[in-house]
């Protein structure tokens, strides 16, 4: 049985026994796979850091299309993603919060080309510096677009009309923006500068985005939003930013 190469970025791992490891990866010739690397918890394992959460790879996976457990062969380190994490506390918890949302969404042996690459240059763009806040609202919108979930930012969503410019008010019976005509809205409202953010998110790389706006901080709780009611649940590494975020103005 010949063996699948695939780029991938580790997303989590499990322990397996006393010595091996259960690798969830975002491959883009698979999607979403799991695959037992056994011995990479021992003294002498071959994998070394190659297995650490948002470590861009390339591997071999031994076993059966469409299994549920692959077996993990040759794993190649092509991009280490400590650099990033080497940037603050606040970057180290965004990328483990990108990882967690990125399996979240991930469809298990379903190939996504565009989430893949969207993964590859989120992870790139904040070893580059660029703002964690900004990286996250940007993986945050696209995510929930790539999977038809973020309402349109120019139609109501109640008649069919253009949204006039300006502020935009969700209504959640529509599941999206409706104008003046079709209101009153149920909320949240995101101010200009909030859609101004998310229009330019949609038409940059996430290398180009700058800092979130001060009127663009309500999409981290309306994208949190959409996140918890698509997924049924609240993410661990979202709650732990808060609590960060909490204490450091509380000191």
């Amino acid at each position: 049985m010949s063996a699948i190469a695939s780029d991938a970025l580790v997303l989590r791992t499990l322990k397996l026994g006393e010595t091996s490891k259960i690798v969830v990866l975002l491959t883009r010739e698979r999607g979403k796979v799991r695959a037992v690397a056994k011995g990479a918890r021992g003294p002498r394992s071959r994998y070394h850091s190659s297995l650490e959460p948002l470590s861009e790879v390339r591997v071999e996976l031994h076993g059966r299309q469409g299994t549920d457990l692959y077996r993990l062969g040759q794993c190649e380190l092509v991009r280490s993603a400590f650099p990033a994490g080497d940037r603050g506390l606040e970057t180290a918890l965004s990328l483990s919060y990108f990882a967690e949302l990125l399996d979240a969404f991930s469809q298990e042996g379903e190939a996504e080309d565009a989430a893949y690459r969207l993964a590859v240059a989120i992870v790139r763009a904040a070893e580059d510096g660029v703002d964690p806040a900004a990286l996250a609202r940007y993986l945050e919108a696209w995510l929930l677009k790539l999977h038809g979930l973020y309402p349109p930012l120019d139609r109501c969503a109640a008649c069919g009309g253009l949204l006039p410019r300006g502020a935009l008010r969700y209504h959640r019976a529509a599941h999206g923006f409706v104008c003046d005509d079709c209101g009153p809205a149920s909320g949240p409202v995101l101010p200009e500068g909030a859609r101004a953010f998310v229009v330019d998110a949609f038409r940059r790389a996430p290398a180009a985005m700058t800092g979130v706006p001060a009127e663009a901080a309500v999409l981290e709780s309306f994208h949190q939003d959409l996140i918890t009611n698509h997924l049924e649940r609240a993410l661990r590494s979202q709650r732990v930013m808060r609590d960060v975020a909490r204490e450091t103005r509380e000191r």
